[in-house]
């Protein structure tokens, strides 16, 4: 059963912009004992209560989760990695039945142990350091890094999938060594100590003030991707978030010129498409919101929107074979990197010809040769791009071109209904294989609230309504969602 992370409240199109890039978590796919099962954000809570249970790891009898337990309440490990920064193996975990598991109210996710590991987003190139209740705090430089966490740094950063960032809070930068006492982080021993209260705030730098809206409005900046080649179209958005007061003006810069990118009047959003004419490029985008008094409101440092294009390289060569296809018919692809030596990452990605997002499509992780086989639904270029010493190396394009009609639908299906106000829906990816991410919505279009996320070929949610509704799937297909059939249900 796949993956399921609930975003109540929050549409499609804005969990589509927060999950552009690197949705295909590796450990996750291979890793079958953390394999989280799906859950609704609207199940109802079965009778009775299991006994108290704290600090104690359990699992049920029908799945492989495993699972933390706090005051009543459990906690997901995300995956194995996550586990294995408190755990060393397995065998403390006790199997309860399901009806006993289903009696601890699922609160949130489990986060990375203080201290012993660096992890970065997949969608950010910075590095962070992990403090207590999931604080993340960047490191400026890798000779730092290097000073906290010895000379093999490179070799203790794990990816942090952008579906799980939602579970930690940016904290301070780290300047200095005196900055992380990496000691105190990691004799943190209990997870229990390191679940976030409800009212904490993590301290931010202060030399990086950020000036607020009325209302503590705040700004978000997004682009379709973290990762980019030469003449591709990328879609940069900014957005004022919580404010009530009205935004007069959002001018984007980037941190490459002092000039306006885009400006957008009485909005509080703002979107322009960049284009790459350059690489290799490193550059961040921010934005710059007024309100009708001149108050102003500057996109944090840490929560800009960064973009690495790298230049191709010779060293590099993706192949794809047969380069013509039809509609959901197969094609082989290659990443031959043979030639660089040091390699510490291998990563296949797809690009839609027209479509500003890049999508990883292979973690090679850290073999220098690197070939698979799948179907293809759409023209698209695959490019691979390594990491070596300390540098990025980036193939260029190979096309496949596809011909003979539309990719299919991914299928949506009402399994049952275990009472009149319940149905439990199951998802199925159009090709029955591991493609992108797919997200339920209560509604027809991608706009609407989306109470639901699903990361690879299939899932099931349970539903509560009390009046009639209908549900619609989205399933990404090489980078662009595909709507799936709708299913309406009443009491």
């Amino acid at each position: 059963m796949a993956t399921l992370y609930q975003f109540p409240k929050i549409s499609a199109e804005k969990t589509k912009r927060l999950l552009l890039a690197d949705m295909k978590n590796t450990s996750l796919l291979v890793k079958s004992v953390l394999t989280l099962v799906c859950v609704s954000f609207y199940a109802l809570p079965l009778p009775g209560r299991a006994a108290t249970l704290n600090d104690s790891l359990i699992k049920s009898e029908s799945s492989a989760a495993v699972y933390y337990i706090q005051d009543g309440k459990r906690y997901a490990f995300p995956n194995e990695s996550v586990y294995k920064s408190w755990y060393p193996d397995f065998k403390t975990v006790a199997t309860v039945p399901d009806a006993e598991l289903a009696n601890y109210a699922l609160a949130g996710n489990v986060t990375y142990k203080p201290g012993v590991k660096l992890v970065k987003i997949t969608t950010d190139p910075k590095v962070y350091a992990v403090s207590r209740y999931g604080v993340l705090r960047w490191i400026a430089n890798e000779t730092l890094a290097a000073a906290l966490f010895g000379s093999d740094w490179n070799r203790q950063v794990n990816d942090l999938p952008d579906t799980f960032f939602i579970n930690y809070a940016m904290g301070e930068s780290i300047n200095s060594a005196e900055n992380y006492n990496r000691n105190n982080e990691i004799s943190l021993m209990m997870i229990a100590d390191d679940i976030r209260p409800a009212n904490f705030i993590p301290p931010t730098s202060t030399d990086q003030p950020i000036s607020q809206l009325e209302n503590d409005g705040y700004m978000t900046m997004l682009a379709s991707t973290s990762q980019a080649t030469l003449n591709q179209m990328i879609k940069v958005a900014a957005e004022v978030i919580d404010s009530n007061r009205p935004v007069s003006r959002i001018d984007i810069y980037s941190d490459q010129s002092t000039s306006i990118l885009a400006t957008c009047l009485n909005s509080s959003k703002c979107t322009f498409t960049y284009f790459v004419d350059r690489a290799p490029l490193e550059m961040r985008f921010y934005a710059i919101a007024e309100d009708e008094n001149g108050t102003k409101l500057e996109t944090p440092y840490g929560q800009q929107a960064a973009l690495s294009v790298s230049e191709v390289s010779t060293l590099l060569a993706m192949t794809v074979s047969p380069s013509s296809i039809t509609t959901g018919s197969r094609a082989n692809y290659s990443s031959d990197a043979s030639a660089i030596s040091g390699i510490t990452g291998h990563k296949i990605w797809i690009a839609i010809p027209g479509q500003p997002i890049v999508t990883l499509w292979k973690d090679c992780g850290t073999q220098a040769t690197c070939a698979a086989s799948s179907p293809f639904y759409r023209t698209s270029q695959l490019f691979s791009q390594i990491t070596a010493d300390g540098k990025t190396y980036k193939s260029a394009a190979a096309t496949i071109s596809v011909s003979g009609g539309a990719p299919p639908a991914p299928i949506l299906t009402l399994v049952e209904k275990p009472t009149s106000n319940q149905a439990v829906l199951q998802l199925n990816s159009p090709s029955g294989e591991t493609i992108g991410w797919s997200t339920i919505v209560v509604g027809t279009t991608e706009d609407d609230r989306a109470i639901a996320l699903c990361e690879f070929s299939s899932c099931e949610i349970t539903v509560q309504f009390s009046e009639p509704q209908t549900y619609t799937a989205f399933t990404d297909v090489g980078g662009k969602l595909e709507a799936s059939n709708s299913i309406s249900v009443s009491p």
